[in-house]
């Protein structure tokens, strides 16, 4: 358990990846199937699987950028990063809807948002699983 949480940076990165690793993988299904599937069966798999994952590994935002801060901030930072992340998500699809209005793909203005939410906590992600340091280095 101790493990767990000393490298809880790491391993929350690589949960944050797998969440939209997961939505990747809806968006995968619905443009292979044309937008037929978007709320069931796979689609709406990934898209559950893709929520639990980015709001755990969300969790490692919260506890890196609290790492030194007192005990009782870095508790208010962990419970209050899922909201960010999916705050942020939400801001994303507002401000990127307007690229995917006048498409030819139906389902593109829906979709299309959470595309750009895959690039972003990727990245994200990434950044967050590289800026791991040991205790000792710290």
């Amino acid at each position: 358990m101790k493990i767990l949480f000393s490298k809880w940076t790491q391993i929350a990165a690589l949960l944050l990846m797998a969440g939209a690793l997961a939505w990747a993988l809806k968006l995968g299904v619905i443009i292979s199937t044309n937008g037929r599937i978007i709320n069931t069966g796979a689609a709406a798999f990934f898209m559950r699987a893709g929520l639990l994952l980015l709001a755990i590994g969300s969790t490692g935002i919260g506890y890196r950028f609290s790492f030194k801060g007192p005990l009782l901030l870095r508790i208010i930072a962990i419970l209050l990063s899922p909201v960010v992340v999916f705050g942020s998500i939400m801001l994303l699809g507002m401000l990127t809807n307007p690229l995917f209005k006048d498409t030819g793909v139906w389902y593109a203005q829906e979709e299309g948002p959470i595309g750009v939410a895959v690039v972003v906590y990727l990245i994200i992600g990434y950044v967050l699983y590289r800026s791991y340091k040991p205790l000792t280095a710290q």
